[in-house]
């Protein structure tokens, strides 16, 4: 994809991975729409970005969702590139059948329902203007495992399963639209408040948000479906799924 004049929207586009994305987009000549909950953080989006749309969404709320699409559209004619990134990390620490209603509804609305809610209100656009691209921000607790984040984790392997669906519904369908499922571990971002920011046993080091970006963009020109941002991931996602087939124990 030549990303020069193409339109791009990101949810949670305020910080941490979203930002960088948002910020690389731009770089490469896209005009951006950023989406995010905190609207204090708006301000400094335009400044990092001038042009950028950027406006107030809670991705939990479909009515926000479908505003956002709306007003990215009404603003630059078309969108070619939608990044679902918005999410949250959700109760800490808790055994299982100890999270209450209220924690898993909140994170599956964030991470799960509001990444269907973005995919409803933005493929049909991005149908209507090919080529385009979807990206997933997911992590590795979608390849993983772990005793602290149950919520958490579900959703990211739920999310990891829509983008695989996605993909294979466009090429079923002829549609010339990628998807691309970013499967960051530690981040330096925002801890708590950034999703990507759970860091999957045995790997080394964080790395930048704009390196996230660096492999978006690279697995968008592409096309390439499952992004590792770390070294050491794929062997990790490796030995989870050696577990599952039994050819190794937990």
């Amino acid at each position: 994809m030549n990303f020069a004049g193409k339109v791009a929207a990101v949810t949670g586009g305020g910080s941490g991975i979203g930002l960088a994305l948002a910020e690389k987009l731009a770089a490469l000549g896209c005009r951006v729409a950023v989406g995010d909950v905190h609207a204090d953080r708006l301000p400094e989006v335009r400044r990092r970005i001038p042009g950028a749309l950027a406006m107030a969404l809670d991705v939990a709320d479909p009515a926000q969702v479908s505003e956002f699409a709306e007003r990215t559209v009404a603003e630059f004619g078309a969108v070619h590139v939608v990044c679902a990134n918005a999410g949250i990390i959700g109760p800490l620490g808790e055994r299982l059948w100890e999270v209450p209603d209220a924690g898993w509804r909140r994170v599956i609305d964030v991470n799960l329902l509001g990444v269907v809610s973005t995919l409803r209100a933005f493929v049909p656009r991005l149908l209507a203007n090919p080529p385009g691209h979807v990206g997933i921000t997911a992590s590795m607790a979608a390849v993983t495992t772990s005793a602290t984040m149950p919520a958490y984790y579900a959703t990211k392997h739920a999310l990891l399963s829509i983008a695989d669906s996605l993909q294979l519904q466009f090429a079923r369908d002829g549609h010339d639209v990628g998807v691309s499922v970013l499967l960051p571990a530690q981040v330096t971002t925002r801890l708590g408040e950034s999703l990507s920011d759970v860091d999957a046993p045995g790997n080394p080091r964080g790395i930048s948000p704009a390196e996230v970006a660096d492999r978006f963009v690279t697995a968008v020109r592409d096309r390439r479906l499952h992004v590792f941002t770390h070294p050491g991931s794929s062997a990790l996602a490796t030995a989870r799924m050696a577990q599952v087939t039994g050819e190794t124990t937990p």
